[in-house]
């Protein structure tokens, strides 16, 4: 019989795995040859534009069908949910260790760690744990997050990740780091994010492959509870992937590759999901237990699942805790009936999360007027006592420019550390890119840094996670940030508003960037702004969040309030440019630094020291 011929990705991690499906069936007397091949999410960098339904597997079933390849190896967690007709999975392998890690920076300053988890290990020291030790070392989702400090950075482009990490924290930051798993770990340790969520059967197979540099003892983190974490379906299994009705469907060999307890659970896992009419982008977590009742059968033990409500980015993106459901069955109830456990999601699902602001008309005149859209507003003040009452007045209007985009200057033939970054400067910025990378997806291909929280959350709502989120509020700061994260060859990509963006490109060309700056859209001041009826100027407190909104004020004629917030140093000049007295800025463009504004003001006793389990 001619050898075996197995395809897989490019990737180290994926040539690991078909190399340990190769030395399996070596080891059944099968000789093998593996051919690798690129996939179109490998060829990206991109957020979720990259991670569309898939991207990982579509050349490679294109090999099977062809016949380039006589069978391909997966990750099981990549495969679409729904089976394709002309293929089918032969084998699931024994599978590796599906609990995720949590892995925080070496120099990153943690809260007291969660009184109910174990300490964090060393990176090293959570690989080279025994199976059993592995079970039991393990910590809840809330104990983990619990030492993160307010507004860390938290990198993971999975959506199943996001949403369970934000519905813990919603105060994180959710960075989409893609590549490798070391260039991951790369990121990690130079503090451009301060934690990052990982899949350990990954980081194991690497590190026990010698492929994964020792890692730095300093990199400390949690293995996630999978009871109180589910995983994604299937993940830590491999699929060994044949044309149904080609010359190994039936073979021997497949059968023999066939572990029974891991088949059995990774699809209980991937059938609950399809149950719930989801897909590999859902943010969906299924982990079940399967134990060997034979030679070739296993019975469910327990399933445990987590499902986010479709609108999750919405509140993500205000910083609220997105509305997810938790269900879970086991023999102890009798038997795990995975139509049963469907249903009480879809039940979960269906009912109306309640609303805070119910119940509390506001009356009288506005503590606090905000000149943005509700989105904004709630982002900014969601630390604010809810007694306090907040008017939107949004005080501008965004026109999108219709000029040419720059994607002929898009070059992809640099090594993937040197490829263009696509800078985004504002929320107002992050909404415009993101339609616009719809129409063009080759802008969806490149990683994106964000420029403060703000711009971070703004593109997490409009469904594109920044890779990266800069803490920086203006040029220069963001100038230092990428000397030292992004490699000095990279170009930047600065698409910008008509009314600013100057600043920031002179500081990013005095740094000895490559930039290739455009204006994407303008800003015009709202000039119908509905001001609350009985303004009292002396008595009213307003928060401006662009210098534009104070161009809107001005031309409204109207007496400057007795408090002017700014929203930064750009806007509080504006301020007093135009005449204004009483101006603020806040710190920090961030509900923190809004939420120190108003206790500065009031003389009360800042909540900043509360616990950061209490959700943000």
């Amino acid at each position: 019989m001619a050898p075996i011929v197995i395809g897989t990705r490019a990737t180290p991690l994926a040539r690991i795995q078909a190399d340990l499906v190769a030395r399996r069936l070596g080891a059944l007397g099968v000789d093998t040859e593996v051919r690798a091949m690129s996939s179109q999410g490998d060829r990206s960098l991109g957020g979720s534009f990259a991670q569309a339904k898939g991207v990982f597997t579509g050349e490679l079933a294109a090999a099977l069908r062809d016949g380039s390849v006589d069978i391909v190896v997966h990750s099981l967690k990549d495969l679409p949910v729904e089976d394709e007709d002309d293929l089918v999975i032969a084998a699931v392998p024994e599978r590796e260790r599906p609990f995720d890690l949590l892995l925080f920076a070496p120099d990153l300053k943690t809260a007291g760690e969660g009184e109910t988890s174990e300490p964090t290990a060393e990176l090293a020291t959570l690989l080279d744990a025994r199976e059993d030790a592995a079970v039991r070392n393990v910590a809840a989702a809330a104990d983990a997050f619990a030492p993160l400090p307010p507004g860390a950075h938290l990198g993971t482009s999975s959506p199943r990740r996001q949403a369970g990490a934000l519905a813990v924290r919603p105060d994180l930051v959710c960075c989409a780091v893609r590549g490798s798993v070391g260039r991951r770990l790369e990121w990690l340790q130079s503090g451009a994010i301060d934690a990052l969520l990982a899949a350990e059967a990954g980081v194991l197979r690497l590190a026990r492959s010698g492929q994964l540099e020792a890692p730095d003892a300093a990199i400390r983190g949690y293995r996630l509870d999978l009871r109180s974490w589910p995983c994604a379906p299937g993940q830590g299994a491999l699929a060994v992937q044949i044309l149904r009705g080609g010359r190994l469907d039936g073979h021997p060999a497949m059968a023999a590759l066939d572990h029974a307890p891991s088949r059995d659970a990774a699809f209980a896992e991937r059938s609950l999901l399809g149950r719930l009419g989801g897909g590999c982008l859902r943010p969906f977590g299924a982990w079940a237990d399967a134990r060997a009742a034979g030679e070739e059968r296993a019975v469910l033990n327990e399933v445990h699942a987590l499902i986010a409500a479709d609108d999750w980015r919405e509140s993500a993106g205000v910083g609220e805790a997105p509305r997810v459901v938790h269900a879970a069955a086991s023999v102890a109830d009798g038997a795990v009936d995975l139509d049963a456990l469907a249903g009480r999601i879809e039940r979960g699902l269906g009912e109306v999360a309640p609303d805070p602001a119910a119940g509390a008309p506001s009356v009288g005149l506005p503590d606090l007027i905000v000149t943005s859209g509700p989105a904004t507003v709630q982002r900014l003040t969601r630390r604010l006592d809810p007694a306090i009452r907040i008017a939107a007045l949004p005080a501008t209007a965004v026109e999108v420019l219709d000029t040419p985009w720059p994607a002929d200057r898009i070059d992809l033939n640099r090594p993937r550390r040197q490829w263009p970054w696509l800078l985004v400067s504002s929320p107002t910025a992050a909404r415009v890119t993101a339609k616009r990378a719809l129409r063009e997806p080759a802008w969806g291909r490149l990683p994106w840094c964000a420029l403060g929280e703000g711009t971070a959350r703004a593109l997490l709502a409009a469904g594109v996670p920044p890779n990266l989120a800069a803490r920086a509020s203006g040029g220069g700061e963001f100038a230092r940030y990428a000397a030292r994260v992004l490699d000095p060859h990279c170009p930047l990509f600065v698409p910008h508003s008509a009314r600013g963006g100057g600043s920031l490109v002179e500081a990013l060309e005095a740094a000895g960037r490559q930039v290739t700056a455009w204006e994407t859209y303008t800003v015009h001041p709202n000039a119908e702004l509905d001001w609350p009826q009985g303004w009292q100027a002396a008595h009213a407190r307003v928060l401006f969040t662009a210098p534009s909104a104070v161009s809107a004020f001005v031309a409204s004629g109207l007496d400057w309030p007795g408090s002017c917030w700014a929203i930064g140093a750009a806007t509080a000049a504006a301020l007093r440019s135009a005449g204004a007295g009483n101006v603020k800025c806040a710190q920090e463009p961030t509900a923190a630094g809004i939420e120190r504004l108003w206790l500065d003001e009031v003389g009360a006793q800042p909540k900043a020291n509360r616990d950061p389990r209490e959700n943000g």
